[in-house]
């Protein structure tokens, strides 16, 4: 089976095509990205994101089809991004595949964005066992899901206030470093001593496994302006290195919580911040130490990827066949709703 997938919930327009069945594999992909576009604002500027979208999904589409040496005719099966996200982006991306899906008769599969990046980690680790913990840490979110099951998959935390990812662009916007801060931050961090200054971990009073990020943007803010730190100094690597080292360890420690209270046989860590070379080696260390497998997404399915939208979109379908997968009244739903409701789909 041959699925078109198409992801627009963000700054990325991506286009993937997955071939599923006897073959597995990610046959094309084209991404636009959009940081050079948003680097002068800090951060995502939405109309600006969904503008771009507009302007570049046909071709993208287009120029995938071409590398997969394929033709629309060919294509089975349509997955695209329902949400979370910023809306105007979503609904550049619904309306699309919903114009080729009508055009070709094609079955349409809505797929949540979350979901599709704990998915992400099964396209290079197809043998994952379950139960599983799924951490999604990503600009947007900060979620942590326990899976018994393909498709069954219950949110266990989610982030109060900012996402961890969030609060690394932020504390880089502040110092003037540029967009987007985490994998800035991520080339500093090596040079610095991570012991020089201590952060606490934040606490959730009713006791959930809620995370919280804001008080970390507070706390870096008020080190450097009782330190006189300044960007490119020892002390702000120094800064960095302690930041990012407690919030990794802070990350660890949520984790290590929820497995303690429930069976797990598998540890997913997705999403972009999941690229984070203080993360990686630091949940692989951890892991082994508790003999809990630990599956990554390759670097380049673990930020915004249509790849991963069309493997999920995939398993929709071939659970229910006989869905109602030629359904156009579908809808896109944004972040707000999410953090709103905390339903994922």
């Amino acid at each position: 089976m041959i699925i078109l997938g198409i992801e627009t919930s963000c700054d990325e327009t991506a286009v993937a095509v997955v071939e599923r069945g006897r073959k597995n594999l990610v046959r094309a992909e084209r991404i636009k990205s959009q940081e050079e576009l948003h680097s002068p604002y800090g951060g995502i500027v939405p109309e600006i994101a969904s503008r771009n979208h507009l302007e570049y999904i046909d071709r993208l589409t287009v120029e995938a089809l071409a590398d997969a040496r394929l033709t629309l005719g060919e294509i089975d099966l349509i997955a695209l991004t329902l949400g979370p996200g910023l809306i105007g982006s979503l609904l550049i991306g619904l309306s699309f595949a919903k114009g080729l899906a009508l055009s070709r008769n094609l079955p349409i599969i809505p797929v949540d964005h979350i979901q599709a990046h704990v998915e992400a980690a099964f396209i290079s680790h197809p043998k994952i066992e379950y139960p599983l913990l799924a951490l999604v840490v990503s600009g947007g979110h900060t979620t942590l899901f326990y899976q018994e099951s393909k498709l069954h998959s219950d949110m266990i935390a989610k982030t109060r206030d900012d996402a961890a990812g969030e609060v690394m662009d932020k504390v880089a916007k502040h110092f003037g470093l540029g967009y987007p801060g985490g994998p800035i931050l991520d080339q500093i961090c090596p040079g610095g001593d991570p012991g020089r200054y201590p952060f606490t971990f934040p606490r959730i009073s009713d006791g959930t496994f809620d995370f919280s990020f804001s008080g970390y943007k507070t706390a870096v803010l008020r080190i450097a302006q009782k330190n006189g730190i300044e960007a490119g100094t020892r002390k702000f690597r120094d800064l960095v290195a302690s930041f990012l080292h407690s919030i990794v360890a802070y990350l660890f420690s949520m984790v290590e919580s929820a497995a303690a209270q429930r069976p797990v046989r598998s540890l997913v860590v997705a999403g972009g911040v999941s690229r984070n070379t203080l993360l990686r080696k630091r949940f692989q260390e951890e892991c082994e130490q508790l003999g809990l497998p630990l599956y990554l997404p390759e670097p380049r399915f673990c930020t915004d990827n249509a790849a991963m939208i069309a493997w999920l979109g995939y398993e929709w379908f071939r659970a229910n066949p006989d869905g109602p997968w030629r359904d156009l009244t579908i809808s896109s739903y944004s972040r707000a709703r999410f953090r709103e409701t905390g339903r994922h789909r």
